[in-house]
Formats: structure tokens, sequence, C-alpha cells
């Protein structure tokens, strides 16, 4: 009876290490999974449910929300600019410093080419980034 049991308890510490080594998660996919719990459909990166994706006009170009926060550590406490004015929320900026999601934010230039990011009013800095940028942007 005792090799029993002591079969049944090396059973169940074996099946217990094999579940807790085969999580591969790191540290860092940990904090970006609360960011990227839901995959983005880039191929109509301009809907999402109904309305259009949170944008802004920056220079001329339209910059699209990634679903990303900044992995900026250092950053400048200089903004490049704000948000000055707004647009409905089902339609795309059409003038310099326009969002669809309100008015009021700073932004920077990112480190990334195509790219700006904007800091919210939770204290967080997204990125966003033009069309071509935005369909393969990882972080």
């Amino acid at each position: 009876m005792k090799k029993f049991i002591m079969l049944v308890f090396m059973l169940a510490v074996g099946m217990f290490i094999i579940v807790a080594c085969g999580d591969k998660t790191t540290k860092s996919d940990v904090s970006d999974a609360a960011v990227t719990d839901v995959p983005i459909d880039n191929t109509d990166m301009d809907k999402i449910g109904g309305d259009i994706c949170p944008c802004v006009m920056v220079n001329g170009v339209v910059y699209y929300d990634t679903g990303y926060k900044s992995t900026l550590d250092n950053r400048c406490e200089d903004m490049d600019g704000q948000i000055t004015s707004e647009c409905s929320g089902s339609e795309v900026p059409t003038e310099d410093n326009q969002s669809n999601f309100g008015k009021g934010y700073g932004y920077q230039y990112g480190s990334d080419e195509g790219t700006v990011e904007i800091q919210m009013t939770d204290g967080n800095w997204y990125v966003f980034a033009t069309k071509e940028v935005k369909a393969n942007y990882k972080p």
C-alpha cells in the first residue's frame, strides 16, 4: 500500500513539474499582455466597432492607435506638440493637431520612424503610427 501511495504522489509531483515548466511566458510578455490581449486586425485599420480607430493628424499625416503602450524609459519632458481640436469619433482628423478622441493631450515624435507617442489621462504614453508602419508594428 505504501508503494501505491508513493507512486501516486510521484505521479502528482511529476505532473506539477511538467505543467510548471511548460509556461514559457517571460516577465515582459506578461506586462504587454494587458495592452495586447485582443489582436488588432490590420486588414481594416480605420474601423473598430463601427467607429474610426482612434487617430490624430500631425503635420498633415494621420497616425492610428497601435494598441501598444510606449516602452521608452528616458523621455524628454518637452512636448513636440499638443492636440488642440477634435472631430467626431466617426471621422478621420482633417486638420493638424486634431484627434477623434479628444483634445488637450501632449505628444512627442516616437523613436521609430512613422510614429508619435501620446500621453493619455492615465499618465501612460501610447504609440500611434501611420497606416504603413502600423501594419507591421511590434514594439
